[in-house]
């Protein structure tokens, strides 16, 4: 006999396991499917292990630091089997704790693939062959449904994936020893990202990138001011260059490219490509078919602003309905769509939606960035504010970058620029700001503690009013 349930998840990453305790939380009867691991890509082999390793490869910086300080240290070996293992502690560490959460709400967790029958009818398989013969298929009718099954890397034609040496984003978080050379195609965050802690951990890192710069999600100036702080975002960074194939070395993955309409070959121990993302499998799995969702042109799911599909009884949210594809987006929407679920009225607005890069320094945004503010506002108000001049910046030996704030011409916040050290706390406070409609004046005349990186958004504000205390 089939099950029934008032909300069906498919897929356990941040949107998914997000949405799934909400609508517990909600009331609802709630069953989670997911077919590899809860936690999905972000958790398990991307932002959070990536992030780990980022923190461990920093202390190679921060060594000189200490030597410059006055206290000495000797030789620095790096276990990175040790570092793995302690990566790996925290990945699972936060599994366990997901599972707790949706084990205290009451969360059906069901390890399968689904597909619809139906748009009230899902069948989960547990042994993996996904078809109608499967011999341990599990039917639930559900009430609402929503479809949190996220995104796959892209794949660049000569750059399969199934070629030795060719690796993903998810796989080079995973190698057993610091490669002596890397080749990374696509100039993104998750470039860059590989540039900042592989490079401190000793590796060579060359990116490949087809556009005429890196990072084209954020303004030049940004670009300029992390390229500046250190040779590693520079020297190793080749743009206006398509990426064509693959050949060996002795074994070794050669990267054959053109540059100005010449050949050229980069060699590495992997070739990553971090092309972007694209709709993955699960819309075959799924058997979309059955049911009346409708997909974009370019194959995502299409949905409105509260997350509905064009099938009245299904959702869709995060990687699945499209970029952005940044898990706290995901899990934003995963919240608004098992409130929608529950009956609610609610919708998304990621019109203030922080944007995180962990290089270093750091970059953090939010909000209209100067050109923007330019274009729809008559008067803008700029206050930048340089990391060297903040106390607590000169106490960390963390004074590159800076931060900026942008108003209109009545002193009402528009956006937020930040490039600096604790960067992707720092904006947190500033997309609050901008939620809760803050002027110059509220976050001028709001006191913060000091020394700390969020005072510089009080002397940006000051800035702006031309009474800067410190900047000049």
């Amino acid at each position: 006999m089939p099950s029934t349930t008032d909300l069906a998840v498919i897929g356990a990453g941040p949107g998914g396991y997000t949405a799934a305790i909400r609508g517990a939380q909600k009331g609802l009867d709630v069953v989670l499917v997911e077919r590899e691991t809860v936690g999905g890509v972000c958790l398990n082999h991307g932002c959070i292990p990536a992030k780990a390793l980022i923190h461990a490869a920093g202390f190679q910086k921060d060594i000189d630091h200490w030597n410059a300080l006055g206290i000495e240290t000797g030789p620095v070996d790096v276990d990175y089997d040790a570092i793995q293992n302690w990566k790996d502690s925290v990945v699972d560490t936060l599994d366990q704790q997901v599972l707790d959460s949706l084990d205290h709400h009451g969360v059906e967790l069901i390890e399968g693939t689904a597909r619809f029958a139906d748009s009230d009818t899902l069948h989960v398989d547990s042994d993996g062959q996904n078809t109608d013969t499967s011999n341990d298929s599990r039917t639930i009718d559900f009430e609402t449904a929503i479809i949190a099954t996220g995104s796959d890397p892209i794949e660049i034609p000569g750059l399969e994936y199934e070629q030795d040496g060719v690796i993903s984003s998810r796989e080079i978080l995973q190698v057993d020893e610091v490669p002596d050379e890397i080749v990374v195609v696509g100039g993104g965050y998750i470039g860059m990202e590989a540039v900042t802690k592989f490079t401190k951990f000793g590796a060579r890192v060359k990116i490949v990138e087809a556009l005429d710069r890196v990072l084209t999600q954020f303004e030049p100036e940004i670009v300029d001011s992390i390229q500046e702080t250190s040779e590693m975002y520079d020297d190793e960074i080749y743009t206006s260059t398509l990426a064509q194939g693959i050949e060996y070395d002795n074994g070794t993955p050669v990267l054959v490219a053109e540059q100005d309409d010449e050949e050229i070959r980069l060699s590495g121990d992997y070739i990553v490509v971090a092309a972007g993302r694209k709709p993955n499998a699960a819309y075959k799995r799924l058997r979309l078919d059955t049911t009346g969702v409708e997909r974009t042109e370019d194959g995502f799911i299409e949905v409105d602003d509260q997350l509905r599909t064009a099938d009245d009884d299904i959702m869709a949210i995060g990687d699945a309905a499209g970029p952005p594809y940044l898990a706290h987006v995901a899990a934003h929407e995963g919240k608004v769509a098992a409130a929608v679920a529950a009956g609610e009225e609610r919708a998304v607005d990621t019109e203030y939606m922080p944007t995180v890069m962990y290089t270093d320094p750091e970059v953090a945004t939010v909000g209209l960035s100067e050109a923007e503010a330019t274009e729809q506002h008559n008067d803008v108000l700029v206050g930048r504010v340089s990391m060297a001049t903040s106390g607590r910046a000169l106490t960390t030996d963390k004074t590159s970058g800076y931060l900026k704030l942008i108003a209109d011409g009545d002193e009402q916040l528009l956006g937020v620029r930040i490039v600096g050290a604790r960067a992707s706390d720092t904006i947190a406070e500033a997309t609050l700001a901008l939620k809760m409609g803050a002027s110059l004046d509220d976050l001028a005349t709001t006191m913060h503690a000091h020394p700390t990186f969020p005072e510089t958004l009080v002397e940006a504000a000051e800035a702006a009013r031309g009474e800067a205390i410190h900047a000049r």
